[in-house]
This record gives C-alpha cells, structure tokens and sequence, in this order.
C-alpha cells in the first residue's frame, strides 16, 4: 500500500490543478455578476500628471456620448446606444475635485489644477440607451503613486527592505549621492530615533526634489488622511547595527507600520480593484538625467510587482483581481509625434523578458504614451535652412509666450552614460491652452480614448 502514498509533489500537482480549476470557475462567475460594475485604480509616480488625467477622464466619459467623434475608439466600443453619464460621490471617500479641477482649466487664462496627495474617488453611471441592463458603473479611485510603491514593504522584511534602501541611497552619483551621503553615515552610528527619522524625511524630501521617485516609507512625502506620526515611521539601518537596541526598534516600526498604514490600504483599496493605470513622466525623467532615469525604471518595476499572480492560482483569491495594468508614459504631447514610438519603447524596454512576456501577451500589462490634455499642436520650423518638425504652445513661464519649439528625440532605450547628450535631453513645460470651446466635449487629448477603450471598452459590449 505504501508504494500508492501520493508524494509531496503529487499533492502539489493536484492542490496546483483543483486551484486551476476553482480560479477559472470563480473569476467566471466574478465576471457575470460583476461586468456591470468596475473599479479603476489611477495613480502615478510623482509629476506624472494624475490629476490632470483623472479631470480629463472623468470630462471625457460625462461628454463622450455626445460627441463621439471625439473619442472614436471609445465611441467604438460603446456601440450605437446614446451614451449618457452621471457623475456622484464614490461611497466614503473624499469626492475627486473634478469640477473645481474643470473650471480652473476653463478660465480665460487657464490653470493646471493642483495634485491630488490623498486618496479620493468619484463615480460615474453610464447607461446606453434606455435599456436598464446596459448600465455601467465605473468607480475611480485616485490615490498616490508613493502608496502603491509603498506596497513593496509586504515582501519585504526590515532587514531586506533596509538593505536595498541603503543601496539604493548608495548607488547614486552627482548631486542625489552628495545629498545622502550625510545621513548614511549617521545611519551607522546615531542611536537618537527622532533624529533619525527627521533626517530621512528631510533627505527624501530633497532627493524627490532633485528628481527621483523610487523613495520609502512613501507615505512621508503623501501622507494623505491618516498621517504616520514620528514614531511609527521606520528608517533603514546598515546590517552592522543588527545586535543594536535601535536596529530592534526600527524593525518593530517597520512591522506596525506595515500594519497600520501598508496593509489596510491594500486590503481596503488596492485588492478590490479591477483595473489599474499607472502614470509615468518618462520625459522628465530624461530630462533630470541618467540617475533619475534609472531611478523611474526601478520604480516602476517595483510598482509593477505588485501586479504579479502568483503561481499557485488558488493564492490567486487572497491577493488583488486587477486583470488590466495599463502603464502610460505622459505628457507626449511635450514631443513631436514622429517620437511617440520611441516613447513607448523606452518606458516598456525594461520589461521585455521572460518575466513579464506572459502579462504582455495576454494582454494583461498594455504600456503606450498619452496626454490627457493635449497643450501643443504639430507644426515645423526652418532652422538654418532647415525644416524640423516642431511643436507649437504656450509655454508654461509666463514670460514664454505662444511659441514654435523643437523638443530633443527621445531614444529607444536609455543611452549609456558616456553617450549621454552633452547638454542633456531639453524639453519644455506648458500652459494649458484656451479650452473655452470644450466645456461639454472631451478635453483635447493623445491616446485618451484608447486608453479608455482598453480599461472599460470591453464591459461595454
């Protein structure tokens, strides 16, 4: 009898194909009962524009049945139905300032709205037609970028997350090493909590400043509703300082913050989302440099693991259901269209391995270039005897006014870094433009209504 004893591997075997099993009946069934209902997640690394993007969505979905030519891959999707919207309040949360947002944009000297650093929702019932059964409800929920990075601490323990902080803060060079330098040092010998603590949220205060993102505890520079006070705010400490009395009390920082902060947002918010984008000021990130490159493309790698099934698919119901991650490079319209591919190339180059190919293929993990709000128009511009094709706006400094620019290309994938351009990549910010003729239609835009079509297009049909 002994030799019918079913092995450790074959009981894996099976849990591994009765999980199968009971994954694809449950999400079946999740799918019939909830296709009517969806939760979508927008965040973004700092300076992406999230705010910017969730006004002009929401703007775009409340006016999109009326003029579908505006958002024709959408209108697609949507189908021959009128399409109607209705714009409410998402449960508990803090409303999204959509309509303030709206009308500082719509002034006669328009006005980019200020970021959203909380959680904040809004929610929008579209019906087709006058069928009942064709009526869509679409939750937004808007929260900080430094929250999903915050995530990253659930698979990490303090010993492992202080170790890849340390050198991360290490590996940087020029003004961002120069800057960390200090604290590191007093990271191996201070025994003062509160000075600790205060020293490294004034570094990652200044580190965000020069440009990079990939920074935690995030929710010390967006500490939204529920702040951490001082002393639930765990700092990273070298692994020489393990046998010290203030190494001990770091890590049970680290456990309570993970527990107060960490984990109820991803029980509350993030594991009942059904969709996500996630926003990334690619552009920008050339523009501070090859550090804050790097910097972004390991923060967004970071960010995307939080997006990972497991391999075991029944583990599959203790963790997110997201089954869309849209990762959208923004602000495209701070470039010449011919450089859009390029764009796209040089946020999703990173990914291209076997890690992710799966997500890709199946469309799970979409990477494409967008502008919410579109600022530039196309144009050209003879420059000693030559035309270039330029980009016309009015430029974000006062002083600029409506001018005709030719923006750097941007490269495929990131240069080496003694092939970087002498003077660096130069592009331009910008005002918004006059949006007068857009109060009750879609804001002008690049990809919006491809995106949308990808996020929602298909509960539509």
């Amino acid at each position: 009898m002994a030799d019918f004893l079913p092995t450790r591997q074959d009981l894996g075997r099976a849990l591994d194909w009765l999980g199968a099993r009971a994954g694809e009946a449950w999400r079946t069934a999740e799918s019939l009962i909830g296709r009517r209902h969806l939760r979508l997640g927008i965040t973004g690394l700092s300076g992406a524009g999230k705010t910017v993007f969730t006004t002009s969505l929401v703007h775009a979905l409340r006016h999109a049945g009326a003029r579908p030519h505006a958002m024709p891959l959408f209108a697609a999707a949507a189908g021959s139905a009128p399409l109607s919207a209705t714009v409410t309040a998402l449960g508990d949360l803090p409303r999204f300032p959509y309509e303030a947002n709206l009308a500082g944009l719509l002034e006669s000297a328009p006005r980019w709205p200020p970021p959203t650093e909380r959680l904040c929702g809004v929610r929008i019932i579209l019906a087709q037609g006058n069928d009942a059964s064709r009526t869509l409800t679409v939750d937004i929920v808007d929260y900080p970028g430094e929250w999903l990075l915050d995530l990253e601490l659930l698979r990490l323990d303090y010993p492992a997350w202080s170790a890849a902080s340390l050198a991360r803060l290490a590996g940087g060079e020029g003004v961002a090493a120069a800057e960390s330098e200090a604290w590191r040092a007093a990271a191996s010998t201070l025994d003062d909590a509160d000075a600790l603590v205060a020293g490294h949220r004034d570094l990652l205060l200044r580190l965000r400043g020069h440009g990079l993102r990939h920074l935690q505890p995030g929710r010390v520079l967006a500490p939204g509703d529920r702040p951490p006070t001082p002393d639930e705010i765990p700092v990273p400490l070298p692994a020489s300082r393990a046998n010290d009395a203030i190494f001990a009390a770091m890590a049970a920082r680290y456990d309570a913050y993970r527990t107060r902060h960490v984990e109820p947002f991803f029980r509350e918010h993030f594991a009942r989302l059904d969709r996500q984008i996630v926003l990334v000021d690619m552009i920008g990130a050339l523009a501070r440099g090859p550090e804050v490159l790097a910097d972004t493309e390991a923060a967004l790698e970071s960010v995307l693991a939080s997006f990972r099934y497991h391999r075991i698919a029944w583990l599959d119901w203790f963790r997110s259901r997201i089954d869309r991650v849209l990762v959208a490079a923004t602000k495209v319209d701070h470039v010449t269209t011919s450089q859009y591919l390029n764009l796209r190339s040089l946020l999703g180059q990173r990914f291209e391995t076997s890690a992710w190919r799966e997500a890709i293929a199946a469309d799970r993990l979409r990477f494409d270039v967008l502008s919410a709000l579109r600022a530039t128009t196309d144009g050209w511009l003879r420059r000693d005897g030559v035309q270039q094709a330029a980009i016309r706006g009015m430029l974000k400094d006062p002083q600029g006014g409506l001018r005709s620019l030719v923006p750097s290309d941007i490269p495929a994938v990131p240069p080496a870094r003694d092939a970087w351009p002498a003077g660096g990549f130069v592009f331009f910010d910008f005002a918004p433009p006059d949006l007068d003729a857009f109060a009750q239609a879609p804001l002008p835009n690049v990809n919006l209504d491809k995106a949308l079509d990808y996020l929602i297009g298909d509960r539509l049909t």
